[in-house]
């Protein structure tokens, strides 16, 4: 199987564990990625400038389509951003048809039909669960974790389709399968605060906080995210001595199930946590 792999921008100068451990994964799994000319998504532009944020998108796609090719990323801001893109191309024929005309500027087309799949969807609904259960030999330690869904995959559903956006279940099937174990807790669906980082630092530290209180309390000892953006922001609070005291260590899905699957620690990134060295048949 062939797909697009669509970084986005900030995993390869801010997140190279994840495209690591994301590459060597879909290795794993006989996923050959394909790497193009992609631009950004279009998300940043998308409060200045509405036709240029869904036109990044839609070039995108036609890069795509270009070689007969859907598209995977493993940022959920990114694959949020691009559903909503293709929603406004389908939905809006005045917009389809300038879209259309700038593409032409390029030598570039769209058909609608390039798809946009996200890591955990496509795990879940591509290959799915009980397939990659069937491939893991390295089960991990029955840690407990809770799970930080994302904003951008859940919200709207009516857009994104990723998964019930008030009681999502997929992301805990698919940790589960490792050998840790998910428990419940109150803020898996809520935002990280990384989407306002820039803009208003001071609250976007609060609901970070509130987060790892709330993890916390649950009393998981890490909290796993399948999204750039949410790993930047746990990370950037991880080592900040007024979070030290909840005791939560943020980790990537593509390291835990990439561990499980026997890939060589190496392979996974440099930021590894040590439990995946206590791995049990």
């Amino acid at each position: 199987m062939k797909l697009a792999y669509f970084p986005g921008c900030k995993i390869n100068f801010y997140l190279r564990d994840y495209d690591t451990s994301f590459k060597s994964l879909m290795e794993k799994l006989g996923v050959d990625l394909v790497q193009l000319p992609f631009n950004c998504c279009g998300y940043p532009a998308r409060s200045t400038s509405f036709e240029i944020s869904v036109f990044s998108s839609i070039r995108n796609f036609a890069l795509a389509r270009k070689y007969d090719l859907d598209i995977i990323t493993p940022c959920k801001c990114c694959f949020g951003q691009l559903k909503y893109a293709s929603y406004q191309w389908h939905e809006n024929k005045e917009l389809k048809q300038r879209m259309d005309c700038l593409l032409a500027d390029e030598n570039l087309f769209w058909d609608g039909k390039t798809k946009i799949k996200h890591l955990l969807s496509f795990l879940y609904n591509d290959i799915g669960v009980l397939e990659i259960k069937k491939k893991i030999d390295h089960k991990l330690p029955e840690k407990k974790i809770v799970t930080q869904y994302g904003c951008h995959a859940l919200r709207p559903f009516t857009i994104t389709g990723f998964d019930n956006p008030h009681a999502p279940g997929i992301f805990e099937e698919l940790i589960n399968i490792t050998g840790f174990k998910t428990v419940e807790w109150s803020k898996s669906t809520e935002c990280c605060g990384n989407p306002i980082y820039t803009s208003n630092k001071n609250l976007s530290l609060k609901i970070l906080n509130s987060k790892l209180k709330a993890a916390s309390e649950s009393g998981a000892d890490h909290i796993c995210t399948a999204c750039t953006h949410c790993q930047i922001q746990y990370n950037d609070l991880s080592f900040q001595n007024e979070c030290q005291k909840h005791n939560i260590t943020p980790v990537l899905f593509t390291q835990i199930l990439g561990a499980a699957l026997g890939i060589k620690k190496e392979k996974l990134g440099e930021d590894r946590l040590p439990i995946f060295d206590l791995r049990v048949s």
